[in-house]
């Protein structure tokens, strides 16, 4: 299987990184490789923008199953809740 070259970065434009990924890599393993890597806080949650079409990704689904394409950018955003600090 071969990977596929894409651009993780956090939406503020902190972080950022060029990566090839299996296809079969769901989102949620994406989010938790970022956080490790990256040592995001672990008490907070985060999604997955693909920036070419907009969509917000789910965590189940896989880089595949949802379309990503080579030099795609995936950009990393927390989830804020109403009343957070």
């Amino acid at each position: 299987m071969t990977n596929t070259s894409v651009v993780v970065r956090m939406a503020d434009g902190t972080r950022k990184a060029a990566v090839g990924l299996p296809g079969n890599l769901t989102i949620s393993q994406l989010l938790q490789a970022t956080q490790q890597k990256w040592s995001l806080p672990i008490n907070a949650n985060y999604a997955v923008r693909l920036e070419r079409t907009g969509q917000q990704l789910d965590p189940s689904t896989t880089l595949n199953s949802v379309g990503v394409q080579e030099n795609d950018v995936l950009e990393v955003y927390p989830i804020l809740e109403a009343g957070q600090k």
